[in-house]
């Protein structure tokens, strides 16, 4: 959970390291283009100082909480000031119709609150947002015309739409990451974090209905640690889960790209490769050697016995797996630690 919480964090800083200084970049030119004086003139240049500052911070170790505050403090000033500049300069005193162009910021300060808080927590935020900003306008209302005061209704409705939409956005995005997670752990194995039995039975079915299909090979590599429950017997099943972890890593580093690795179950493991059985029995070798060179720590040396069949014309999904199965079988009460495939056989016995 809190690598996930990371991770997130990290993409956040990620995304304000490119968003700050493009609106950095609009807010300069904004001031350059405009004739703004006074008080909102150091308002302007005070939000542009502040994003620039924020942006620095991004770069270093400073809480990104902390940055994510004065980012909403700076937004929320602003938003303020240009309300009371809008209502009582732009529309009272020189009589214009709307608001004036700062009302484009709106979008992104309202979503801005779903990034940095949580929903429930973002709507309310946005709820205070709206009071605040509705405050200016109450005492003055009977003094505006019919076209200020649409104007401040679609400005203050802009708020609720933005709100709302960002709420249903957000509540989309997380179905979807629940359901992505969902198909994701359907598949995985829990403890070593490779495919499940599940996952697996699914590759040897389209494997075989591959080689049906078009004649394509693929070999199956069924393999099992040598005397497992000894392990666990003997030190604990804390360490026997710690050595199916580290097996699951020495194998992920020596299969090839496109081959597939998973746990079927118990101490049982498969690997499924596209070749025939020449370079899957060099394969399986290599796993078997790396393996059994390998410390897995209190547990000492661990060996495993491995068993290899590839498709052939009629073949199933259980009928291959199940000659790689009795092959894995003859491994064992040949002695352990070896391979045997359908013509060839090795290991240290």
């Amino acid at each position: 959970m809190e690598t996930e919480q990371q991770h997130f964090s990290d993409m956040k800083r990620r995304v304000y390291k490119i968003v700050l200084p493009v609106l950095a970049l609009s807010l300069g030119m904004s001031l350059f283009l405009s004739v703004n004086e006074g008080l909102l003139l150091t308002i302007n240049l005070i939000l542009l100082i502040g994003m620039l500052f924020a942006w620095l911070l991004l770069s270093t170790r400073f809480p990104l909480v902390a940055i994510e505050w004065w980012l909403l403090i700076l937004a929320v000033i602003y938003l303020a000031t240009m309300i009371v500049q809008g209502i009582y300069v732009q529309m009272l005193d020189l009589g214009e119709g709307s608001l004036g162009d700062f009302i484009v910021w709106l979008p992104l300060i309202t979503l801005a609150m779903f990034l940095i808080f949580d929903r429930i927590q973002a709507m309310i935020a946005n709820a205070i947002l709206l009071v605040v900003l509705l405050i200016p306008a109450l005492p003055v209302l009977g003094r505006l015309r019919s076209e200020q005061i649409e104007s401040l209704i679609l400005f203050y409705a802009g708020i609720i739409v933005y709100t709302s939409l960002a709420y249903f956005l957000h509540q989309l995005y997380r179905r979807r990451a629940e359901q992505n997670a969902m198909l994701r752990f359907a598949y995985i194995d829990a403890l070593t974090g490779i495919a499940n039995r599940h996952r697996i039975d699914n590759w040897l079915i389209e494997k075989t209905e591959a080689g049906e299909r078009d004649g394509s090979l693929f070999s199956v590599l069924f393999f099992d640690l040598d005397h497992f429950k000894d392990i666990n017997d003997v030190y604990g099943h804390k360490t026997g889960d710690d050595v199916l972890r580290q097996l699951a890593e020495v194998v992920g580093k020596e299969v090839g790209q496109g081959d597939l690795f998973g746990r079927w179950g118990g101490e049982e493991f498969i690997v499924l490769t596209d070749t025939g059985e020449g370079p899957a029995f060099m394969l399986a070798e290599q796993l078997r050697k790396a393996i059994e060179n390998h410390d897995f720590g209190i547990a000492g040396n661990v060996t495993a016995s491995f068993g290899l069949s590839v498709n052939r014309p009629g073949d199933t999904a259980e009928s291959v797996l199940s000659r790689a199965d009795e092959r894995m079988y003859r491994s064992k009460q040949a002695g352990r630690n070896r391979v045997t495939g359908r013509t060839m056989e090795s290991g240290q016995g």
